[in-house]
């Protein structure tokens, strides 16, 4: 599309004004023609010059696979068609639910060179998202119009959680060392796995000492044991409407997302195997694995899932899994605890419970916290502390009976969630609950 410039404006403007003398001064009416038509000649010259050149090539440089919340750099190549220098405006068209940097780039082409453009891109939302075509903003050669057009192709990304600060927590924690807010467990009870023979240290229980062999040395010798290995871990993740809420830029679905990779990412390095089942949305099933690729078929499962506005039946989830895995294995599940589920959840864990150790891993909204132990400055304040009080006591009561029944139950703040449940999956291994 070609439209006229600020400049032809001002230009048919100034021409305009002259029709007053003209009109004054009969002598120079027919200046005051010539002129026009000129001007017109000049205008529809340079608009031919405009319409015949082609458009620059736009291509875009961005990684396929992008980190949720962190922004990254977005590369526009610019080359030039013609061989004459061009002005142009161009604006790209990133992908909904990002922040990117919102500004109008102005570039002189000088061809041959290959102009360059960099802005940033944060994206928001997880899943594929879609950059459009590049808005172009064509001047004429004498800048009387501009050609408008859509350039450049559309182009997919696909936007997973951020799993660097994951990976970096689970590094730094190993077997016998905590780290980032990991605790260290000891071993204890059944399910341990024999591995050496080693002299006694201050500390080791009495059933560790190898009386054979310490009478053979004539030394105290210990038996050393390392965690059993080939045991089972299977995520349920709620994605119906409660996880929608949000805890500043992540909603409690990131954050149930993130204990997940986390979880999976420690128990495939402590030898375990790993499952997924969802439910409340998309219904995704991962059969458990222990392999160096099964992070990542976590990771590709979960990527696009989003909270939905579905509610979330426990007990037909219960009941897939159950038919689907009849081994023993820790089923964790993640949600955001509400005091009307307490019926279905219950049915659903007692269901579980027959044949696997379940731990319900609840988020707890922080603003609920903080609004429960605010200052009362008026009545508002006073209602508001009062109903979150309220809350907190019914969803306290249904974890009350969700552990009388046997249950494991986890209740903390969305970023704590990641953390806490890796240890409490610590302390499980360290007890031989499974």
């Amino acid at each position: 599309m070609i439209l006229p410039s600020n400049r032809l404006l001002v230009l048919g403007g100034l021409w305009f004004c002259g029709s007053i003398p003209a009109a004054i001064v009969p002598s120079l009416f027919p200046v005051w023609l010539i002129g026009g038509a000129a001007l017109l000649l000049l205008i529809t010259l340079d608009a031919i010059g405009l319409y015949r050149q082609p458009l620059p090539v736009i291509e875009r440089e961005v990684a396929g696979s992008l980190p949720q919340t962190i922004w990254r750099n977005v590369t526009l190549y610019v080359t030039s068609q013609v061989s004459v220098r061009q002005k142009i405006q161009l604006k790209d068209s990133p992908p909904e639910k990002c922040e990117y940097d919102d500004r109008t780039i102005h570039l002189m082409l000088t061809p041959p060179q290959v102009s360059q453009v960099v802005y940033r891109i944060k994206p928001l939302m997880r899943g594929d998202l879609w950059f459009g075509h590049v808005h172009l903003r064509l001047f004429s050669p004498l800048q009387l119009w501009q050609r408008q057009a859509l350039v450049g192709s559309t182009q997919k990304v696909s936007v997973f959680p951020n799993f660097a600060p994951i990976t970096q927590m689970a590094l730094q924690t190993t077997i016998t060392q905590a780290g980032m807010g990991f605790h260290k467990f000891r071993k204890r009870g059944q399910g341990m796995e024999f591995e050496q023979l080693r002299e006694y240290r201050s500390g080791d229980a009495m059933r560790q000492i190898d009386w054979k062999a310490t009478t053979r040395m004539r030394k105290m010798i210990s038996r050393e044991y390392q965690d059993e290995r080939n045991q089972r871990i299977i995520m349920m993740l709620d994605c119906g409407r409660r996880m929608g809420a949000s805890e500043g830029e992540l909603m409690h679905f990131d954050h149930a997302l993130n204990a997940v990779l986390l979880l999976s990412y420690v128990g495939l390095r402590y030898g375990d195997s790993v499952g997924l089942i969802t439910l409340g949305g998309p219904e995704r099933y991962l059969p458990p694995v222990r392999s160096v690729n099964a992070i990542n078929r976590v990771l590709h499962e979960v990527y696009d899932l989003q909270p939905t506005l579905s509610s979330s039946d426990f007990e037909v989830a219960a009941q897939s899994l159950i038919t689907r895995e009849r081994k023993r294995s820790l089923v964790v599940m993640f949600t955001n605890l509400r005091d009307e589920d307490e019926q279905s959840l219950l049915a659903s864990v007692k269901l579980l419970s027959k044949r696997h150790l379940v731990l319900v891993a609840s988020l707890r909204e922080t603003e609920l916290d903080d609004a429960a132990s605010m200052s009362i400055n008026n009545q508002q304040d006073a209602a508001l502390r009062a109903a979150a009080a309220s809350y907190q006591s019914k969803r306290q009561a249904v974890l009350t009976r969700l552990r009388s029944a046997g249950v494991l139950c986890l209740d903390v703040q969305p970023q704590q969630l990641a953390v806490e449940s890796v240890n409490r999956y610590l302390a499980i291994k360290a007890a031989g609950q499974l």
